[in-house]
């Protein structure tokens, strides 16, 4: 195999990956994280949903659904208000 063709472009070590000050970075990580954040919220929807009036399961709900309202508040996905609508 020819070397030169596995060789990068540039002739050294790959560009830094932008951290810290970039903006642009810091939206991708955002976008990451709120979207690993959905992903939880569904996960333990399901998980709620699918978890039967069970007295030796009720903790467990009761958890689940506590992180459920804890993301969606951090996600400002809160359900509303009926005053409010």
């Amino acid at each position: 195999m020819n070397n030169r063709a596995t060789l990068p472009v540039w002739g050294g070590a790959p560009p830094p990956v932008a951290r810290g000050g970039d903006s642009s970075s810091l939206l991708v990580d955002s976008a990451i994280s709120h979207c690993e954040k959905l992903k939880r919220v569904l996960e333990l929807e399901e998980w709620i949903n699918a978890t039967p009036d069970n007295p030796i399961l009720a903790g467990t709900r009761r958890k689940w659904q506590e992180e459920r309202e804890q993301l969606l508040s951090e996600l400002h996905l809160d359900k509303p208000d009926a005053a409010n609508v």
